[in-house]
């Protein structure tokens, strides 16, 4: 019993929910971005290795993994996020600001062990992970997205766009991915029994002697023997009492006599 309640326990994710097929679409949408602003980097093995590959097999490999093992293995999709995190991290270091190059690591790092940490039971709920990505959205959209879209000056070019698009997508899609979360209900453990007490041995008592009853025909018997020796003193009296009576007279008649 105990290891099925283990096996029960964990995330998941539907696979009709609304919130997986939004993070499927922005993670297509982030790797057509991704494949067109950097067409000029194709020629450079590594570029092409650390800019495209990487990216692209990541969010590749989230969508297979949440599709098809959303409900019974979500685990697995650690491993394209862990992609997706050195990815951003490759990314800031090839940046010129260095404020801008820690706090994408810092952010890439956190959000990287967030949800490791989540999926792998060590967090026991997925809002945390949702405010994480959240953050990190926030902070591409206000300190990068608007800045550079909204520069007439210089205006960013169609390369920069698509990569700055790119990343968006793949950040909205995790929190849309965080959002899908479920945790499974842990089934409650059968209630104890209550514990048998010891039986008591109860000793059994010696056999008493049965008083015969007397059937109704034999009380009559006796109460009619009874009332017949009763009527026979009742006769045996009257007849002495009569006898006392007549010597009594005959010696009145004798004494007249004399």
């Amino acid at each position: 019993m105990e290891k099925e309640a283990k096996k029960q326990r964990g995330f998941y994710v539907e696979k009709g929910s609304f919130f997986v097929h939004a993070a499927v679409i922005l993670l297509a949408l982030a790797m057509a971005a991704r494949l067109l602003g950097t067409m000029a980097l194709w020629s450079d093995a590594i570029k092409f290795a650390s800019m495209i590959a990487l990216p692209v097999i990541s969010a590749l490999l989230y969508i297979l993994f949440i599709l098809l093992l959303g409900r019974i293995a979500l685990w697995s999709t650690i491993l394209p996020v862990l992609g997706g995190a050195g990815f951003f991290i490759l990314s800031a270091t090839s940046g010129t600001d260095q404020l801008r190059m820690i706090i994408c690591i810092v952010l890439a790092f956190v959000a990287a062990f967030v949800y490791t940490a989540t999926l792998a039971g060590m967090i026991r709920t997925k809002w945390l992970n949702v405010i994480v990505f959240m953050l990190i959205l926030a902070y591409q959209i206000i300190f990068l997205a608007i800045p550079a879209f909204s520069d007439q000056k210089d205006p960013v070019s169609f390369a920069d766009g698509m990569t700055l698009l790119s990343s968006i997508c793949i950040i909205l899609a995790m929190v849309f991915a965080s959002l899908a979360i479920r945790r499974r209900k842990v089934p409650k453990e059968a209630a104890e029994l209550p514990k048998i007490k010891d039986p008591v041995v109860i000793k059994p008592e010696p056999e008493k002697e049965e008083i015969p009853q007397e059937t109704p025909i034999e009380i009559a018997e006796e109460s009619h023997e009874t009332q017949s020796e009763q009527t026979v003193s009742l006769d045996s009296a009257s007849v002495a009492e009569e006898t006392q009576q007549v010597a009594a007279e005959t010696e009145q008649t004798e004494e007249t006599q004399q």
